[in-house]
Parts: structure tokens; C-alpha cells; sequence
């Protein structure tokens, strides 16, 4: 097909140093292929196509959002995202132009493909150089993150981003592969894993996400056949989902194709020969005390992040120093997870920041009316029980047991209050620590483990369900007594130091009430 032919058959929008391909959801920058998001893709080919007229939010929400309902704040952002892309100032819309109380224009010149001088480089229509998806948001807290594992990727071929659920995983290696974009000549490729709904499709999910279709019977071969003398970046997102198949694609990838890096997102790693893992904080919270002036709160990335999500729901939010003391204890309560601080602040309009404080307590079922979130991160409660869809049934009901700890407990403990083996119950809590449900801690007195409050929040939810509350509850009482008759036996016994040395950190776990 010539040039001039495929123009006509895939109509092309000219504007400044840009071209729109809507046939191909192509958007080039002086002959290059640049980032942007469906959505924002959307907008700008109904702008585009439209140019010099008005265009409504109605007629765009119709057109981009088809049978949706969404609310203006999507717009909005997918608009401001569109802006930065296109290098629009604050004060100067060189493309874009709001018609306050109406809608959007575009203002910029537009040549079609049927325009006179709208010329095309072959190379521009055909080359790709990654599917990422256009960043809409600041990202916060996650500046030494994003360097400290994209220096890693640079030194491994396989590296694992992994964390419990929500905590941002996605946006890291996301950040990591769009700064990747341009190292790798056949180009840096997102697969979600969360699509296919069959572990033998995950070479099929791989080839897709490339542009390629898997026609042999060992699809896996056929894949790394395909992969053969390319040199790439496959980000893989979401391995929690077929973690034993995605884990098997990985080892046979870099055992047999040596150009291909893999970036990995999951709940647990994927224990893949040569795989290095990182594990991704929480976000910083103000300590308990002494109570944060705003400035001072701020400086923590938890509450940058709960202040900028309140105030693209509510615009007149202003973080006061009156107000710090709750914003960083909403903050600390949620652990620090960026997705439970989003889900709370777009609350901030329906609850204010005392009544959202007081609705923490329901924590697990807060929304978020981003619709065009992944179903599993719309909810905290979806977020988990996507992580519990995972386990097994031990695993489960151990989790469950040691909800009944406020703090941190002992494997002696969980043991005691699961009515399982040490042995068994060291194994299960073990498992539990890789899938990033539980925390350690590891000190003189040795390992302590943790549940976050918003997954504790869950569990003590998922025992009450369960009908095993009673039995659970009081094992965990006799434990607590049983520790306190052993300290006072010994009291007699040992020298008041060594008694001391021997039975405070038992003691504090053994106290910890249960809820």
C-alpha cells in the first residue's frame, strides 16, 4: 500500500508539530509516537475533528463515555492530562481552549489527510514504541523508589515490584517503564494480567500486548519464538493473578531470549531464578506526636497525597494547621496505603474531615467514584478480597485468628489462637509475609508479625462472619493468662534483671487486647 493510499484509508489530523491517527490510536510528535490515554485520546479526536467549534461536555461525555455515567471531574482531568501533552500552558491554550459554562474548542490550525502539504513518513504510521497509558496524576512519595529500582532494572533482567494490595505498585513500574521508553529498540510493552482468565493464556496475553497473535500448540515456545533477537521491556502487572504460570513463562523467557527485561508488579514474588525483589513502602505518615502544623504535615507524602485527592474532589480544601492533626492521623490509620488515602479523600465532600474520621471505622467498604479505576480498586474491600481469592483455606482462616491482635503477636500466638501446630503455624505466617498480608518485625527478642489495620479491619469482619469469633477469643484469653501465670511462676525463680529481660516483650504481646 503507498503512502498516499494508507492516508486515505486511515484519516490522519495535522496540528503544530503533532499527528492524529485515530484508526491506529496513534498520536506522533515530529514523526514519534508519544504517550496519551484512551480517554484523552478520545476528547482530543472529538476536538480535533470539530476544530474551531464548540463542543459541549454533554456531546463529549456522549461520544468518549458512551452508556456510562460519569461525573465532571473526569473530564476534567483526562482534558488537564490532554493539555500537558500537548504542552498547553496555564495561561496560554495554544489547542486547547475552555468555553466557560459550554465546553471545550480547538483552536490550533488542522490539516487533513486530504490537505494539501500533510505529509507522512512511512516509519511514523508503523512504529510503536510501547502501549503505556498516559499518567493523569502526580505521583507522590515514590521519587527514590522510581530511581533506586529503575537503577536495579538496569543491572537485572527480571525485577519484582512487590507489596500488599493498593499500595501503588502499578504506578512505580509504570513511572520506571515510561522513563524506559527509548532503551529498548523493539520497545517497552504493558500486559495485564488480570485479563486473561486462564493460566495457559498467559503467553497469549504477552503476544497481544506486542501486537502479535499465537497460532502453535506450545504456545510458550511459540512465544519466545516470537520474542527471538528482540530486544523489549515486558511489564508484567498483576502476576498475583497466575502466579505459577506467569512465574514459568518468566523463567523459560530469560532462559531463552536474551534481549527481553522483565518488570514485574505482584502481591508475592514470583521465585524465578535471577529475580531480584524490591518491596514497595507505604507512603511516610507524621508521627503521633507532636501534632503537625500544616507545613509540617506536608512534608509527608501520605498527606501531599490525601490534600491533593481532597481537593480535586472539593476545590475549596485547604489543608489549615487546625486540621493537620486529623488529616495525619486519617493518614496513620490507613497505614500509609496510597489507594485507602484516595478512596478516602473523595469522601472529603460527603463527610468532612471529622465525619470521614469517624467513617474510618467502616474503612474497608469506602468508595472511590473514579469509574474508570479497575473494579478491584474501587472499593478496599474488592482490593482484598482480590488478595483472598488467592489463598488457600489455611491461609485464610489463620489470617482471620490473628485479627483478634491489635499489634504485633508472636508465631507462639498465632499458633495458640489458630489452634494450629507451631510448626504448621510458622509455615502458614511465613506464606502470609511473601503475599504482603502480614509485616515483620525482627529484633534481639526475635520476629514479630502485624497485620495492617485496614486488612484487620477485614479480617475481624470475615471472623465475625465465620462464627469462629468465640472459640478464637478465647484461646487468645487463656494465652494471655497462660503468659502472665508463666512470668509470675518464674518471678520467684530468676533474678529480678533477668526476669525483666525474659518477659517483657512476651508479656506486651501476650497483653495485647483482642477486638
Amino acid at each position: 500500500m503507498t503512502m498516499d493510499l494508507m492516508v486515505r484509508s486511515q484519516q490522519a489530523f495535522a496540528f503544530g508539530p503533532f499527528v492524529l491517527i485515530p484508526e491506529r490510536q496513534l498520536l506522533l510528535e515530529d514523526g514519534t509516537p508519544i504517550r496519551i490515554g484512551g480517554r484523552a485520546r478520545d476528547i482530543l479526536t472529538v476536538l480535533v475533528k470539530r476544530a474551531g467549534e464548540v463542543v459541549s461536555k454533554r456531546e463529549l461525555f456522549s461520544l468518549v463515555w458512551p452508556n456510562t455515567v460519569v461525573e465532571d471531574c473526569n473530564l476534567k482531568v483526562n482534558v488537564a492530562a490532554l493539555r500537558r501533552t500537548l504542552g498547553d500552558g496555564v495561561d496560554v491554550a495554544r489547542y486547547i481552549a475552555t468555553v466557560t459554562g459550554r465546553g471545550y474548542r480547538f483552536v490550533a490550525p488542522v490539516q487533513t489527510s486530504g490537505s494539501p502539504g500533510l505529509m507522512l513518513a512511512p516509519s511514523a504510521t508503523e512504529r510503536r514504541s510501547h502501549n503505556l497509558p498516559t499518567g493523569t496524576t502526580r505521583i507522590f512519595g515514590r521519587e527514590r523508589a522510581i530511581d533506586t529500582f529503575g537503577r536495579e532494572l538496569d543491572g537485572s533482567r527480571l525485577l519484582s515490584i512487590v507489596g500488599t494490595g493498593g499500595i501503588g505498585k502499578t504506578t512505580v513500574a509504570l513511572a520506571i517503564a515510561e522513563r524506559a521508553v527509548g532503551s529498548f529498540r523493539d520497545g517497552v510493552w504493558l500486559i495485564d494480567l488480570t485479563l486473561p482468565r486462564d493460566p495457559d493464556l498467559v503467553p497469549d496475553t504477552i503476544a497481544a500486548a506486542i501486537g502479535a497473535t499465537l497460532h502453535a500448540s506450545d504456545r510458550l515456545g511459540a512465544l519466545c519464538d516470537l520474542l527471538h533477537a528482540r530486544e523489549m521491556l515486558l511489564v508484567l502487572d498483576s502476576c498475583e493473578h497466575f502466579i505459577d504460570a506467569v512465574a514459568a513463562c518468566s523463567a523459560r523467557i530469560l532462559a531463552e531470549v536474551a534481549g527481553v527485561k522483565l518488570l514485574a508488579t505482584s502481591r508475592e514474588p514470583l521465585q524465578v531464578c535471577g529475580e531480584r525483589v524490591r518491596r514497595l513502602p507505604a507512603l511516610d505518615t507524621p508521627p503521633v506526636s507532636p501534632c503537625p502544623t500544616a507545613d509540617e504535615a506536608l512534608a509527608f507524602p501520605a498527606v501531599e497525597l490525601f490534600v491533593a485527592r481532597a481537593r480535586d474532589k472539593l476545590e475549596s480544601f485547604e489543608l489549615g494547621d487546625a486540621d493537620a492533626p486529623l488529616v495525619a492521623e486519617i493518614c496513620r490509620r490507613l497505614d500509609g496505603l496510597p489507594l485507602a488515602i484516595e478512596l478516602a479523600a473523595t469522601r472529603i465532600d460527603t463527610f468532612g474531615l471529622g465525619g470521614l474520621s469517624k467513617q474510618l471505622d467502616d474503612r474497608v467498604h469506602l468508595r472511590i467514584d473514579r469509574r474508570a479505576s479497575p473494579e478491584r480498586h474501587r472499593t478496599l474491600a474488592a482490593t482484598l478480597d482480590w488478595s483472598y481469592r488467592l489463598l488457600s483455606a489455611g491461609e485464610v482462616a489463620m489470617l482471620r485468628a490473628v485479627s483478634v491482635f491489635v499489634g504485633a503477636f508472636d508465631v507462639e500466638s498465632a499458633s495458640v489462637v489458630s489452634n494450629v501446630p507451631l510448626a504448621k503455624a510458622s509455615e502458614v505466617l511465613a506464606r502470609l509475609v511473601a503475599k504482603s498480608l502480614l509485616t515483620t518485625k525482627v529484633d534481639a527478642d526475635g520476629m514479630t508479625y502485624r497485620l495492617l489495620e485496614t486488612t484487620r479491619a477485614d479480617c475481624l469482619e470475615r471472623l465475625r462472619v465465620s462464627g469462629e469469633g468465640g472459640p478464637i477469643r478465647r484461646r487468645h484469653v487463656e494465652h494471655r493468662y497462660a503468659v502472665i501465670a508463666r512470668a509470675a511462676r518464674e518471678w520467684a525463680q530468676r533474678p529480678a534483671r533477668e526476669w525483666v529481660a525474659a518477659n517483657q516483650a512476651r508479656h506486651a504481646l501476650a497483653l495485647n487486647e483482642s477486638s
